[in-house]
């Protein structure tokens, strides 16, 4: 099974690293690419996440659908 929470918090690290390698450089177009990318990053995380919440929320009704 996919931990999706970990693919999310290993998202953010990169984003992290991509910030950092943003400020670093010297190459204003290079530096725009590595914010980009620290953007991409960020919303794969949240897409990770919002597919862990919207998964919790679906079984939860089914599980209370059962109890009916």
């Amino acid at each position: 099974m996919v931990d999706h929470l970990a693919w999310a918090q290993g998202y953010r690290d990169r984003a992290a690293q991509c910030r950092l390698s943003a400020k670093a450089i010297s190459s204003t177009k290079f530096g725009d690419c590595y914010r980009l990318l620290a953007q991409h990053y960020v919303l794969l995380a949240n897409l990770e996440e919002d597919f862990v919440r919207r998964q919790t929320v679906s079984l939860t009704e089914a599980e209370m659908n059962a109890a009916d």
